[in-house]
């Protein structure tokens, strides 16, 4: 016989259902946690390579700037290293020979050239030579440019007018010794930089004396200014009658006379020379002239010319006194005159 409690029995593998729940519950909630734990790992070790990576970037391109950099700075010093002994390369619009004054064949050219100022009408002169759209010479006197208001010559340059150097006090450099006829040029063009910064371009002896005066060609070298005459042909002599005090005539005779190449003797010292400037001016554009100014008329001609240092040597001209402004250029040391209105050099022996 056997013992049987009073207590029912409960099948096998049955439980409480709630402690069941909260268990599974619990394990799942364990789960998720490793999980979510698991992630955040991967997140932080993500984040951390793409910001490592970046560095790196950043790091390498450090790099190549600072060895670009190095790289100029020694083709810079290797540069500087070589300037000395290679001369530095030079484009066609640097060079003289792309910058020289040059017009279609058969141009005509005419230079109207004003001595001895600036003085009280060469602000009138300025008025017609814009009036008509020309430009125009100005051999001025260094003792007047020094009491002459900067404004004038800089309206001479605006105007495309060249200033060239007439000597200080108007002196006879055939006369002076060398030191006083160099430093008579040197004074004219010390006033000139001190007024505007800047020199003359060219230079007229006055009443054209001086041929034997090695100073005045050494000056002329010294200083790259050509040295000019001036056509007598088309010379009206504006400071004696019939011109003197006659604008008509002044004007009528250079008009008359005047041919390819001419370089007008004229003065801004005289009314009545500022009063023949709009006749005189419509006449010769009547007759198809283009204005120039004296280093313009040099430049277009001279070469076509044959005036050439072979040329000056043979008349006379000493070597160490001539020096081309560019190959097949104008040449200074030398004077450029007038013999039946055409364009020469003078003969020196």
């Amino acid at each position: 016989m056997s013992y049987m409690s009073g207590r029912p029995v409960r099948p096998s593998g049955s439980g409480n259902p709630k402690r069941t729940m909260t268990a599974q519950l619990r394990a799942l909630g364990n789960t998720v946690a490793v999980l979510a734990t698991i992630a955040m790992v991967l997140l932080v070790a993500f984040v951390w390579m793409v910001t490592a990576i970046n560095k790196q970037k950043k790091s390498n391109k450090a790099a190549d700037t600072s060895a670009t950099t190095s790289s100029s700075v020694v083709q810079a010093d290797s540069s500087s290293e070589t300037s000395d002994t290679l001369p530095p390369e030079t484009t066609p619009e640097s060079t003289p020979e792309a910058a020289h004054a040059s017009f279609p064949e058969g141009t005509k050219l005419i230079a109207l050239t004003f001595d001895d100022g600036p003085d009280k009408y060469t602000s009138q002169v300025l008025d017609a030579l814009e009036r008509n759209g020309v430009k125009a010479t100005f051999y001025v006197i260094g003792s007047n440019v020094a009491g002459t208001d900067a404004a004038v010559f800089q309206r001479m340059l605006d105007l495309g007018c060249e200033i060239g150097n007439h000597t200080w006090s108007h002196v006879s450099l055939r006369d002076s010794e060398y030191d006083v006829a160099y430093n008579e040029l040197k004074k004219c063009d010390d006033a000139l930089m001190e007024k505007i910064g800047q020199k003359a371009t060219t230079i007229r002896p006055p009443t054209g004396q001086g041929l034997a005066q090695d100073a005045l060609f050494q000056y002329s070298k010294d200083n790259h200014e050509y040295v000019v005459n001036w056509d007598d042909v088309s010379c009206p002599a504006d400071w004696q009658k019939p011109a003197l005090g006659d604008p008509d005539y002044t004007a009528q005779f250079v008009i008359d006379n005047a041919s390819d190449g001419t370089m007008v003797l004229l003065h801004d010292s005289h009314q009545s020379t500022a009063d023949s400037l709009d006749k005189m001016i419509a006449g010769l554009k009547e007759k198809g002239y283009t204005f120039v100014t004296v280093t313009e008329l040099l430049e277009a001609r001279s070469a076509s010319m044959g005036l050439t240092v072979d040329k000056a040597l043979s008349l006379g001209w000493k070597q160490e006194l001539l020096e081309e402004a560019y190959p097949g250029g104008p040449v200074y040391g030398v004077r450029y005159a007038y013999s039946a209105g055409k364009m020469m050099f003078e003969k020196r022996s």
